[in-house]
């Protein structure tokens, strides 16, 4: 926030010169002129991803009598597991014996991964713009040109929504030893370390069973962006009533921004930024004088400002106001 208060400071006190300049070589009495009028962005941007996909795996079915299951256990033993047997394992339910071999289940294994990253642009935007202009004098095309300083703040409450869903896999797995004909203990059988006990095989055979579900999520940007332009302008009258006008320069923009993050399979997430963006801008404007010191205009400028990156937990949005288009209309008082 202190950047964003010495850089709007160091632009006002910039322009103040040029507000403050009391020489003009137009001749013209009325040097200076303000407007005030509703701004309508379009083309914000935001994009949304997924920075680290919550995934677990069951592992890779292998030897040496290491595992540890929701319904049993198969470990090595004193022998050292002495021809690929263990008597260090034990098992709860009865279900596990499907033929010579003793089933095992591991708990169920979950990943949740991105579909892909999302974009979203934005509907219009509404917003206020405050523009003064300070007339400096001629330019070399005529008496009919003028050229000065334009310096505009302006206000735009943004709002950018994304619906998208995510895959989760949920996989099951079930590990099978073999019995090798050993007729097993009854259920609820517990082996140990030392033994002897009922020999099993202590290389399982294991199958997997995976089930696909889309998990919808929201994801939302709001919050303000403020502009402050800076830049001269050129004036073009082609009646004593009608003329066009075209500036260019230099953007600042303050912006306050909230991320919200809401899913299925997960709580709510929200965080807030605040930044500084910088850039440049275009625009033209064309007035109308219905009195001699009231007019009214309709505009249009372009805008390119640098983005803002914002976190929530494993996912991150991107706010990106990099080409946006605004239209303008309002009042304008000169005196």
């Amino acid at each position: 926030m202190n950047r964003i208060v010495l850089s709007t400071t160091l632009t006002l006190a910039a322009a103040a010169p040029f507000a403050a300049h009391a020489e003009d070589s137009s001749g013209d009495d009325d040097l200076n002129r303000f407007s005030l009028g509703p701004r309508i962005g379009m083309n914000f941007q935001a994009h949304f991803r997924s920075l680290a996909p919550n995934s677990l795996s069951a592992g890779p079915a292998a030897g040496g009598a290491n595992g540890h299951y929701l319904d049993g256990y198969v470990l090595g033993d004193s022998s050292g597991n002495a021809g690929g047997l263990t008597w260090n394992w034990g098992y709860q339910n009865a279900s596990q014996v499907v033929g010579d071999t003793m089933q095992f289940h591991s708990a169920p294994s979950t990943s949740i991964s991105s579909a892909g990253d999302s974009s979203s642009t934005s509907d219009a935007q509404l917003g206020l713009e405050l523009v003064y202009q300070r007339i400096l004098g001629h330019l070399p095309f005529g008496s009919s040109t003028r050229w000065g300083l334009e310096t505009g703040f302006g206000y735009t409450d943004i709002d950018l929504h994304d619906n998208s869903s995510s895959i989760q896999n949920t996989t099951f797995s079930t590990d099978a030893y073999q019995l090798n004909g050993v007729l097993p203990p009854s259920a609820g059988y517990h082996g140990t370390f030392q033994g002897p006990g009922a020999l099993l095989g202590d290389t399982p055979t294991q199958t997997s069973t995976s089930i696909f579900n889309l998990l919808p999520s929201q994801q939302k940007l709001s919050g303000q962006l403020l502009t402050i332009r800076l830049g001269p302008f050129a004036e073009w009258n082609f009646t004593s009533k009608f003329s066009l006008a075209a500036s260019a320069g230099l953007a600042l923009a303050p912006a306050s921004i909230d991320y919200d993050f809401s899913g299925v399979s997960q709580s709510s997430l929200h965080s807030s930024k605040t930044d500084l963006l910088y850039g440049a801008f275009v625009g033209a404007t064309l007035r109308y004088d219905f009195a001699r010191h009231w007019g009214a205009y309709i505009g249009a400028q372009f805008q390119c400002l640098t983005d803002m990156n914002i976190t929530a937990g494993a996912h991150s949005a991107q706010f990106d106001p990099g080409a946006t288009i605004y239209l303008t209309a309002g009042l304008s008082f000169k005196f």
